[in-house]
């Protein structure tokens, strides 16, 4: 079997090495690279002139939480110090200072120290100060790792805190001669074989008057890898194949959507929470796009003022001018609402897997933009029952078949309900759902019941997926990409 002038540097190296065993990432050949090498070496193991072992090894390195702790300090330590300076704080005032799930982290730690709640508030013990020291011993290990120090304690601090620290595997080969490579004699004569004849090579002619390398037809081939689709594509697509299996038409949407559909429609008040810069993304226009469907503002107005039937509406002055706001939309069920507004001729069933805009602080749970799956039917006879017959078979199709159906609440929907499956011994939420409020069917020309359910697909897919992270669905990790493997 012909070999390489590759092949033969890196087997004439193998033989000049003293040891028996020798690591890739250790070769050092002149006018190789390290892909060359390890090229070389795959092929002599294919040919079986030598052996390999691969081996794993890892380091950690701080990640997103432990930047970001790193600069503004661990919510322990930051609380501890609050505490010591004022003796005593109430939760909910710690809550504003640092933030609530800092908060939630804070108080898990400082258990561990013994400081916990009492009557609603945090107060320092009498070993505060050595509790801060001990605290900001552990603040300090942050550097080391940040610096790349493998600090054992460094790590066993904080080897148990999501997203503290990340784990950094590096992978080598062990190469061993086989037999048939310590007995193998060559002609070091090969490497001045040409191999390839490059542009410069036509161009000069230097070609010419030159031996060629012998090719081997029967030599075995590397894998060559096709296209992939990526995961969250994957179940996307297996989402809308159980959509369409069921009988439901996709319904589109828009990026941009004014308040009155967004919110309004949907019979959420104008001085919402939700509707706050803080948490929803507001457009800047030059130009005053024109509402299409006007006439609908009108009674979504009467239901906002004065309500529908029996229900009473919020009973606050309506401005219209909010209503023509414009907005990244917050979630697909505006789609829903402003889809049956075009078809109001029942039966109806239609579902969306489309992405929304949040004003989230992105971390390890949260994005700013995302995916939201949403389905819903408009029939005469739509109840409860019904939903919960469509979502059994819908999530039995996803491999959920444990459910519990808990009451909850949504400002367009009553009776609300969150959809909590268990699997594996874990309980896991998947969504919500429910029955439109008349405020939101009445104004839309709807006359019979509209029911509904909708859930997150990245948080679906970190779950399938056996991810840690949101935000490595995004990552572009091939390893990982090529080889996913979903739970279900």
């Amino acid at each position: 079997m012909d070999l390489s002038p590759g092949e033969i540097k890196v087997l004439d190296y193998l033989k000049r090495n003293k040891t028996q065993k020798v690591r890739e990432t250790g070769i050092e050949i002149e006018g190789m690279n390290r892909r060359e090498i390890s090229s070389s070496v795959s092929w002599l193991e294919a040919k079986g002139y030598v052996h390999t072992e691969r081996i794993t090894s890892s380091t950690w390195k701080l990640g997103p939480e432990g930047m970001t702790y790193l600069s503004e300090g661990l919510p322990e330590l930051r609380a501890i110090k609050i505490i010591i300076d004022q003796g005593s704080i109430p939760l909910k005032d710690l809550s504003a200072k640092i933030g609530p799930e800092k908060t939630k982290i804070a108080l898990a730690q400082l258990a561990k120290f013994g400081i916990k709640p009492s009557s609603g508030a945090l107060a320092a013990p009498p070993n505060s100060a050595d509790i801060l020291s001990r605290i900001e011993e552990r603040q300090s290990f942050l550097g080391k790792l940040k610096d790349g120090l493998s600090d054992s304690n460094a790590i066993s601090a904080f080897r148990g805190r999501e997203n503290v620290l990340q784990e950094v595997k590096s992978y080598d080969r062990v190469i061993e001669l086989s037999d048939a490579g310590i007995n193998l004699q060559f002609d070091h004569g090969v490497e001045d074989l040409l191999g390839e004849v490059t542009s410069d090579m036509l161009l000069s002619r230097s070609w010419q008057g030159k031996e060629f390398r012998r090719y081997d037809l029967n030599a075995p081939v590397e894998n060559a890898y096709t296209a992939y689709l990526h995961p969250l594509t994957s179940l996307i697509q297996k989402i809308r194949r159980i959509f369409l299996d069921m009988g439901f038409t996709e319904m589109p949407g828009h990026y941009i959507e004014y308040t009155g559909w967004n919110m309004d429609a949907l019979f959420i008040p104008q001085d919402h929470p939700a509707r706050e810069m803080q948490d929803t993304f507001y457009l800047k226009s030059e130009v005053k796009p024109e509402f299409e469907h006007p006439e609908i503002m009108k009674a979504v107005a009467l239901a906002h003022e004065k309500g529908v039937k029996s229900y009473r509406g919020w009973g606050y002055k309506f401005n219209m001018e909010e209503a023509h706001r414009l907005v990244l939309r917050t979630h697909t069920t505006v789609s829903t609402i402003r889809s049956l507004y075009d078809n109001p001729n029942p039966p109806v069933a239609v579902f969306s897997v489309e992405r929304v805009f949040r004003h989230e602080s992105v971390d390890w749970k949260h994005l700013a933009e995302l995916h939201q799956v949403e389905g819903a039917v408009y029939a005469k006879d739509a109840n409860l029952s019904t939903l919960k017959g469509l979502m059994r078979h819908f999530y039995h199709e996803l491999g959920f078949d444990d459910l519990d159906f808990i009451p909850s609440y949504y400002p367009y929907t009553e009776p609300s309900m969150d959809v909590v499956a268990t699997f594996n011994g874990k309980e896991i939420e998947l969504g919500g759902s429910g029955i439109f409020r008349p405020e939101v069917t009445i104004p839309a020309g709807l006359r019979y019941p509209v029911i509904a359910w909708g859930l997150g697909l990245e948080r679906l897919a970190m779950f399938l997926y056996d991810l840690k992270d949101i935000r490595d669905i995004y990552n572009s990790d091939i390893e990982w990409l090529r080889h996913f493997q979903a739970k279900i």
